[in-house]
């Protein structure tokens, strides 16, 4: 997506999901909390793959499986995850 390049295009998001590793840890560390770390982590490790849901990289490397996962099933899941973190911090 950013330059056709599909080794380019996983380089990013393998970096942008390591970047949401550190972000998760570092909410761990500020807050304590592992559900608020891991949903930081699910939605920032979502927005990784969605950056370059246009790309070839994922029919190049045979990551396709990956693709619908992130587009279709991964958004559900971050939605029940918010839903629960909000459900679970007014009690």
């Amino acid at each position: 997506m950013f330059f056709s390049d599909p080794g380019f295009d996983l380089k990013v998001s393998l970096n942008l999901l390591g970047a949401s590793i550190i972000i998760a840890l570092i909410v761990l560390g500020l807050s304590k909390n592992k559900f608020k770390a891991f949903l930081v982590f699910s939605i920032l490790g979502n927005l990784s793959f969605l950056v370059n849901i246009g790309s070839r990289m994922f029919i190049s490397y045979s990551l396709e499986f990956l693709a619908y996962f992130s587009l279709f099933i991964w958004p559900l899941i971050n939605i029940f995850l918010i839903i629960k973190y909000f459900k679970s911090s007014k009690k």
